[in-house]
């Protein structure tokens, strides 16, 4: 027993010390949040004002009112605003005239104060959403292979929507409603401050509500935050590949995972709206229970004037709905609270790695792997976890090398490790004798044309297409690169020609159209690299001819690394290198391989035999 009791002891004191990191938390996110709003001090300030103006309006109404009431007693002499002169006060049309007044203070005050604040919100979705495409776009291939490009998409759209509301809906509760409860709550004071005492009395047993239902608001956000991305994740998914969820008759499946993730959302945000639903009216229940004793007592100890009293009843009445409306600011806040740490979680998260410096004008394309290993793991001890183990080979300006090899055996990975997607993890990557982490980043990837198996284009014209990434967009380069494509003459067949939109993801053009505007981009960027992955496994036998002819032409004076499944594409590469399990087996030409029988001579016969097939 003795033995555990320390054990108690610690596990309450690491309690303790994880609810005060959570609540520190809360403040350093909540203050980050205003730091966005305070770059636009004078509209906050003018906010502020309005909002002033707005709660000074209403303390006036209720002042008028008295006076409007023992102005209605023409017995006794009226000293409710003696504070003004007496020929105005005692004007049959002061009250009319004092009504319409504060009525354009407070429409004056209400428009200044929620035009700013609003303003100042849309800003702050503006910049939020700005910083964190900014660090998406910088962050490295890692952090997309973790994560789907829905939730992504849904961190953009919808958790800054959910901050804006912490950082804009807060502050205009806080200070519309926060600056009416203090004008009310002066009046109060003014009337009578032992009964104001005795009416706040009940305040420590507002706080614990509202405590309580901070932590479930919070828990509750970021559970429904996760199930909006999983949402905005399905329907992409879905819309992406909709021809293969058609042809493969997958609509029912698609749909009950939709429906299963939008149910999950709908009953978190239920339970949500459960809490926030009755955390007002126990608050208001509360409220007037602390109204009635005041009643009660006023009854029996008030000794002031009857209109006072009245007033006093009735501010403390108007008391109670700037007080309900800075009870749901709890709410508002906690849904921003967590969907702020989600973004400011991948703000905070390290850039891709570019500490190289140097920077070249121009290179010759010398590219060298120097017993190079890279494991898409952690562990990159484990040989079974190896992506790539030991490769070593030489691509000269002008030469032409090709690797080829099962699904998963590395070929790929070499492209990605020489465009710095991913850092090897041991040997060097050396292009004309520079090892490419002396790079600066963006040089590096200047000196390296892509075309990969996965055609992206975007929804914008054929020529912003080709001329995609450069500061420059040269006409005549952008026809001479796709004359060089065998692109040219389909392009003029279009309605607009080099102005046509090729929709989302190019889906108005066909595959093979699609491959050759790709192909036509890495022209028009004209680096000496030319890396080329599975750069024709899209095209017919009849593109895929032309576009042979096309490389054939360009080869000259470029180093090209060919990835390639059909191996009668790189038949007259000048090296081809044979990979398995991310492993060289074997190297060398075409004919000097099928010789030596080996594991390129079964890939290509394999690959002969599927041909014959699909012919």
């Amino acid at each position: 027993m003795e033995t555990k009791q320390p054990a108690k002891h610690v596990d309450k004191k690491l309690q303790g010390e994880e609810h005060l990191d959570k609540e520190q938390s809360s403040t350093r996110l909540y203050t980050r949040l205003q730091a966005y709003a305070f770059r636009y001090k004078a509209w906050f300030a003018l906010s502020i004002l309005g909002f002033t103006l707005f709660a000074l309006a209403q303390a006036a109404f209720v002042k008028l009112i008295e006076f409007f009431i023992a102005a209605l007693d023409t017995d006794k002499p009226n000293e409710v605003l003696s504070f003004l002169p007496s020929e105005l006060t005692e004007s049959i049309l002061f009250v009319p005239l004092a009504v319409v007044v504060a009525a354009f203070v407070y429409g004056i005050g209400s428009f200044i104060g929620n035009f700013f604040m609003g303003k100042l919100g849309l800003c702050v979705v503006n910049n939020l959403r700005k910083d964190v495409f900014d660090r998406m776009a910088l962050l490295p291939q890692a952090f997309y292979d973790k994560n789907n490009s829905g939730e992504l998409v849904s961190i953009i759209i919808y958790n800054i929507e959910q901050v804006t509301g912490s950082v804009t809906n807060a502050s205009k509760i806080l200070f519309r409603d926060g600056l009416a409860f203090i004008a009310f709550f002066a009046l109060l004071i003014y009337y009578s401050w032992k009964l104001t005492l005795i009416f706040f009395l009940i305040a420590p047993v507002l706080a614990l509500l509202v405590y309580l239902a901070a932590r479930y608001f919070r828990k509750t956000s970021a559970r429904i935050q996760k199930t909006v991305g999983r949402i905005t994740h399905i329907a992409t998914e879905t819309f992406q590949g909709i021809k293969l969820v058609k042809s493969y008759g997958g609509e029912k499946y698609e749909r009950e995972r939709f429906a299963k993730a939008a149910d999950e959302s709908l009953d978190y945000g239920t339970r949500f709206e459960r809490v926030s639903a009755l955390q007002t009216p126990i608050l208001h229940f509360v409220i007037s229970l602390a109204l009635a004793v005041i009643f009660l007592l006023i009854l029996l100890f008030w000794d002031g004037t009857p209109e006072a009293a009245v007033m006093y009843v009735t501010t403390a009445g108007f008391l109670t709905k700037p007080f309900r409306q800075l009870s749901n600011l709890n709410s508002v806040i906690q849904k921003g609270l967590a969907a702020s740490k989600t973004i400011f979680d991948i703000i905070d998260l390290p850039p891709e790695e570019n500490k190289g410096r140097l920077t070249l004008d121009k290179i010759e394309g010398d590219v060298n792997f120097k017993q190079v290993s890279f494991s898409y793991h952690s562990d990159e001890h484990k040989q079974a976890e190896l992506a790539l183990s030991n490769i070593s080979f030489d691509l000269r300006p002008g030469q032409t090398l090709a690797l080829v090899g099962g699904s998963g055996s590395g070929k790929t990975t070499i492209a990605s490790l020489l465009l710095r997607f991913y850092n090897n993890q041991s040997g060097e990557i050396l292009i004309d004798g520079h090892n490419i982490r002396e790079f600066e980043l963006q040089n590096l990837r200047s000196h390296i044309a892509l075309v990969n198996q996965q055609t992206i284009l975007f929804n914008d014209s054929i020529s912003a297409n080709i001329a995609y990434g450069s500061d420059t967009v040269d006409k005549t380069r952008i026809e001479h690169a796709a004359r060089a494509a065998n692109a040219h003459d389909f392009i003029c067949e279009l309605s607009e020609g080099y102005q046509t939109l090729v929709g989302e993801d190019g889906a108005l053009l066909s595959g093979g159209q699609r491959q050759r505007i790709a192909i036509a981009r890495a022209l028009y960027k004209n680096a000496p690299i030319l890396i080329l992955d599975e750069a024709t496994s899209a095209l017919d036998n009849e593109s895929e001819k032309l576009i042979q002819d096309a490389l054939e032409r360009l080869k000259k004076d470029r180093a090209t690394l060919i990835i390639a499944h059909r191996l009668s594409t790189i038949e007259n590469a000048d090296m081809i290198l044979v990979l398995n399990q991310g492993k060289i087996v074997e190297s060398g030409r075409h004919a000097q391989l099928l010789q030596q029988n080996g594991y390129y001579s079964s890939l290509y016969q394999g690959a002969l035999q599927e041909e014959h097939v699909d012919g």
